[in-house]
């Protein structure tokens, strides 16, 4: 048994061994417990029924800025629950998205991320550091080259936001596709006016074999003051691609298995610690005055057998093992006060400032021979932190002017971050004792300072006895860069690094007309911007063969987006229908290499358009059976440069998902059923890009209360075990390298096969 196997399950024993001691103590609780009447036990089914694609009675803090009704907003929100998590099983970024058409994650396979995490969400045809993310509203580090985005845990959520669209207005640079918002459980989330409460959980999924135990508890100390402690832990492996084709399908797979290189199915073995730890501290002084302190911490660390180099180099030299780790991090220490005056000089004011550490520490040991049959060893070290100070103002003003009624939202929006970058190899030759060392290799880019500094404001305008609402909104945005190399930090000749300042006037104007009690239309126009990254700005690698330059001079790009939409509201359930157009401009080209030259750069380059429609909506079929439906379809075209012909934009294929809900209260249960439909993919960015045929999936989940205390979640996805591809392998070659086919094998884009997950969660 590998430590990774044996270290599976000595956890899962342990989840096992929580689960029943949960249970005894669940069960002996029970009999003394009040059983809720009929009444209550249905209308709590019924909430329960309302599932992860249904947004009746859901609240979006993001989308405006105000705590408003996802279908009272010029603007297409998905909210997905902390409840939506823990009924489907949802345990990472990937899986976030399953039920949300148009919205993709892509996981890392090829060899600049060798743990396989993340990129990021794709939103409206943009992904990675284009898709802003928030977590209880602060930043989360972007993806460097040889980096990640895959920095969130989907514990103690209260619920999650997907914003589609450009929302740099509100929240400045990065939110060019959109936002994806995380909001922590708060105490009294867990009291719900009581003095004290808890939960905790056990959970396991066959994807990854990963266990997962998570504890709650809130105490109110006093009328004024509350707590809320919260700590997880998750372990597990790499995700085992069962439909993947060991003999690399339409790649062929050149691994030299001889050397102990894995069939072109399977990723690497890995093992994975994930623990996590929340704290907040709530005091209510007054009516007028909340008072929040938090503490957020989240730590990965991830082992990696890594065998895609075994084997004979083209330097003559033999890889034997290579073993590689990750330690990454992500904290988040914050301050709020929430200020509601009596007086009615403002509505509202909030002031949250908050420090948010991201550490990403890549560190390997290689071992084998040379061409001269003589041992060495080599060490590798990537070190990248982005940190971030950050405060934001945000006032709140209600007032009439004549017939017009006015909601105010207006403040400062700003932050200070730190990027810092170490790359390190170290060989010894253990032979002769000698020792070599690498600084700055890689994709090294020079050190960085930081600043933002916006200010915002946002009106919205009522008429006609609040029929008509208009919502324009202007940002200023500043943003300055410094360089800040260090010795290691290696100059091209003629290129040396200088400090970049921008500012830009963001414009938005959303409309929404109540037509009647049951029809609402609404339309809004929208501006977004992302600033060039450090690495973009600075990378600086001078070679023998070949000079990465910096690209000092590159513009930020841009989004312009138009969308229309209409909405029915009727007592069984709702529709929305949404268009929309997105052009992106001065698109950043990564690795551009001028004709004639050695050197490789970064470049403003595409203009890309994507427009389609998105429909969604839930309907009581009876009193205890919910259907619901979303589906998105897309289309872009792009010209990557201005001389260049039109070509299509890679995008996500139609995508439908269908639902239905049965709740049983007699027995507390509830039975879910959803259908994912996708099309094949018809048209791609590259001339020899692969286009994944279409699929249909069916997952099951039941939810199962055994009393008041005590539930059991399970569910099984792709239920008759379809083979087919994510939509991130569209595009990805069809004439790949023998080296792209080795590292990089198209098999490892295929979705999962049939998994199992199961959960037992205890409320108190």
């Amino acid at each position: 048994m590998s430590r990774y196997e044996g270290r599976k399950a000595l956890w899962l024993a342990g989840c096992a061994g929580l689960a029943l001691l949960c249970a005894q103590q669940g069960h002996a609780l029970a009999q003394t417990a009040t059983q809720p009447d009929a009444a209550a036990a249905e209308a709590q089914a019924k909430a329960d029924a309302q599932g992860l694609i249904t947004q009746l009675s859901r609240v979006t803090l993001f989308a405006d800025r105000q705590e408003t009704a996802v279908l009272d907003v010029p603007a297409h929100v998905s909210v997905v629950t902390g409840a939506d998590i823990e009924r489907l099983g949802i345990s990472d970024m990937q899986q976030l998205t399953r039920y949300l058409p148009g919205v993709t994650v892509a996981r890392q396979t090829s060899a600049t991320d060798p743990f396989n995490t993340f990129g990021g969400f794709t939103v409206r045809g943009v992904g990675g550091n284009r898709v802003q993310m928030l977590v209880d509203g602060s930043r989360v580090a972007e993806r460097i080259t040889d980096g990640t985005r895959d920095y969130l845990d989907l514990n103690f959520v209260r619920q999650v936001e997907v914003v589609r669209g450009p929302a740099s207005v509100l929240w400045g640079a990065d939110a060019l596709g959109g936002i994806v918002a995380v909001e922590t459980l708060d105490p009294e989330d867990v009291l719900k006016g009581r003095s004290m409460g808890g939960q905790g959980r056990v959970a396991y999924d066959s994807l990854n074999g990963s266990g997962t135990a998570s504890g709650v508890f809130a105490q109110r100390w006093s009328d004024t003051f509350a707590v809320l402690a919260a700590v997880s832990r998750q372990s597990g492996h790499e995700a085992r691609l069962s439909n993947a084709r060991a003999d690399g399908g339409l790649y062929g797979c050149p691994r030299n298995l001889t050397a102990g290189q894995l069939p072109c199915n399977k990723l690497d073995r890995m093992g994975t610690d994930s623990y996590r730890g929340l704290l907040k501290f709530v005091w209510t002084p007054t009516t007028e005055h909340r008072l929040e302190l938090s503490a957020d911490m989240m730590r990965r660390d991830t082992d990696v057998d890594y065998t895609r180099t075994l084997g004979r180099q083209t330097n003559g030299n033999t890889v034997t093992s290579y073993d590689r780790k990750l330690e990454l991090t992500r904290h988040r220490f914050g301050a709020e006060h929430q200020w509601t005056p009596e007086n009615g000089l403002l509505d509202s004011l909030k002031t949250s400032f908050a420090f948010a550490p991201h550490k990403y520490d890549r560190s390997g040991l290689l071992r084998g021979t040379t061409a001269a049959q003589q041992a060495y060893r080599t060490e590798d070290l990537l070190g990248y932190s982005e940190d971030f100070y950050e405060l934001d103002v945000q006032a709140t003003k209600s007032f009439n002017t004549g017939a017009l009624s006015h909601e105010l939202t207006f403040g400062f929006d700003g932050d200070y971050s730190t990027q810092d970058y170490v790359r390190r190899d170290r060989t010894t030759n253990l032979v002769t004792g000698a020792v070599t060392e690498a600084r700055a290799g890689g994709f090294n880019f020079a050190n960085a300072q930081t600043r933002r500094a916006d200010v915002y404001a946002q009106d919205k305008i009522g008429l006609f006895d609040g029929k008509l609402e208009l919502t324009p909104g202007l940002r200023f945005a500043t943003y300055r860069i410094e360089p800040k190399p260090d010795a290691d930090y290696k100059l091209v000749a003629g290129s040396p690094p200088f400090v970049r300042q921008d500012n830009e006037l963001l414009k938005s104007l959303g409309a929404l007309y109540r037509v009647d009690q049951t029809w609402s239309v609404w339309g809004k126009y929208g501006e977004g911007f992302k600033m060039p990254t450090a690495q973009q700005l600075y990378t600086s690698v001078p070679g023998s063969f070949f000079d990465l330059v910096p690209a000092m001079d590159l513009k930020p790009e841009y989004v312009r987006s138009l969308e229309a939409g209409a909405r029915a509201e009727i007592d069984n359930g709702y529709v929305a229908v949404t268009a929309f157009h997105a052009r992106y401009t001065d698109f950043i080209q990564n690795f551009y290499n001028p004709p004639g030259t050695s050197i490789y750069t970064y470049r403003n380059l595409s203009k890309v358009q994507v427009w389609g429609i998105d429909v969604e909506g839930a309907y009581s079929l009876t009193r205890d059976l919910t259907a619901t439906a979303s589906l998105s379809w897309q289309k872009g075209i792009q010209n990557v440069s201005a001389d260049a012909d039109t070509t299509p934009h890679t995008l996500p294929p139609l995508t439908a998902v269908l639902g239905l809900s049965y709740a049983i209260p007699d027995y507390n249960l509830t039975l879910d059923a959803v259908t994912t439909l996708a099309s094949p993919v018809y048209k791609v960015g590259e001339v020899n890009g692969f286009k994944p045929g279409g699929y249909a999936l069916l997952d099951l989940f039941a939810s199962w209360k055994v009393s008041g205390m005590a539930s059991f979640d399970v569910g099984v996805k792709n239920v008759f075990d379809t083979r087919y591809f994510e939509a991130s392998a569209a595009g990805m070659t069809l004439r790949p390298s023998t080296s792209v086919a080795s590292q990089n094998p198209l098999e490892l884009q295929t979705g999962a096969g049939r998994t199992f997950s199961a959960a037992f969660n205890v409320k108190f």
